[in-house]
């Protein structure tokens, strides 16, 4: 019973939460899906996440300062986008009878694979060597209630900040989520209940990513989609790239970028920024580039680039210098962060910090 509350709370903080507040991101637009909400949520989220950490690690705020605002700010985002959903009509968020009876075959024959996928991530979770550093940098958080203070490898205090995690502090989300959860241990949030959300939601990712590109045609989603499954499952001919990735390390930022990260910043870009009309806020556009350097330091250097490429494009395409500006305006996070990172390895060079 104990560990069916926590599952719970795991449930309200990593699914209810980032589709309630997803809404108040979608409330201008005519008719949005769960899937929309949800993702959007998590923008908001690991954008969030990234502001609130980021000034308390240098102010040297202890970690449970951090689970108190983080929560109170959750709570609130959550609230308000019940609030903006409660005009439109909660029936509004599901699917119609006749919608869900017009789903492709081949799109369900998806859903069974990957939720055959998600229950062998779950049972027979992977040991990753790179759990000696993330998911014990959560686990010393929590123990010492600090954000990296204290050296995981040694349990010593750290003689000066990793340069590389500072502000990428993905490991701190899984020390605050691990806590809201009932004090549930960090290695368990990221090996049992991580994989559970987070390997659907990269498919959820690539699904909305599909829908642009066959945006009439329901079997060649389907099929796009079981393909992609069938792929990841045998992507173990490498450990560096994305389908390994996202099948033995999804709990780790890098692989969130790779699975995740990545193909929402194509469709947003794709939605937004190559559109005439965007369909969707420029503020999810910027808090995509933010959400990023949150997960990983690579996330700080790929997504503005990916971003980047995106915005030439458009410009070229639409004549707008206009349309340039506000698209290096959302790469403006990465910018901040990769200016921080350069300021720090001055001031280290010269003994000041």
């Amino acid at each position: 019973m104990h560990f069916t509350i926590k599952a719970l709370l795991a449930a309200f903080w990593l699914i209810f939460v980032p589709t309630a507040s997803g809404a108040l991101f979608l409330r201008k637009k005519e008719s949005f899906t769960l899937c929309e909400s949800f993702l959007t949520g998590y923008l908001f989220i690991f954008a969030a996440t990234e502001l609130l950490t980021v000034p308390m690690l240098f102010a040297d705020q202890p970690l449970h300062v951090l689970v108190i605002c983080y929560a109170v700010v959750m709570c609130i985002a959550t609230g308000a986008g019940l609030f903006s959903m409660k005009k439109r009509g909660f029936s509004t968020w599901f699917p119609t009878k006749e919608k869900l009876q017009d789903t492709s075959l081949f799109f369900w024959m998806a859903v069974l694979l990957i939720a055959l996928q998600v229950f062998v991530v779950v049972r027979y979770a992977h040991l990753d060597a790179d759990d000696a550093l993330y998911v014990a940098a959560s686990t010393t958080a929590i123990h010492e209630d600090s954000i990296f203070h204290v050296n995981s490898y040694t349990g010593l205090a750290y003689r000066e900040l990793p340069r590389r995690y500072i502000l990428s502090p993905f490991p701190i989300f899984l020390a605050v989520i691990s806590q809201l959860v009932g004090g549930l241990h960090a290695a368990i949030t990221a090996h049992t209940i991580f994989p559970a959300v987070f390997l659907p939601a990269s498919y959820l990712a690539l699904y909305q990513l599909v829908k642009k590109w066959f945006a009439k045609d329901k079997d060649a989603r389907g099929i796009f989609l079981f393909l992609a499954a069938v792929l990841f499952w045998f992507s173990a001919y490498s450990t560096y790239n994305s389908g390994s990735f996202q099948m033995i390390r999804i709990w780790q930022g890098k692989a969130l970028l790779a699975a995740f990260m990545l193909p929402l910043v194509i469709w947003l870009s794709l939605s937004v920024i190559m559109k005439e009309k965007p369909e969707y806020s420029w503020l999810l556009y910027g808090m995509a580039n933010l959400g990023a350097c949150l997960l990983t330091s690579v996330g700080i250097i790929l997504t503005p680039i990916m971003m980047g490429c995106f915005t030439l494009i458009a410009t070229i395409h639409f004549k707008s210098l206009r349309r340039m500006a506000v698209g290096l305006l959302c790469c403006l996070p990465s910018v901040i962060c990769g200016v921080a990172y350069i300021m720090i390895l001055v001031l280290r060079r010269y003994g000041i910090l």
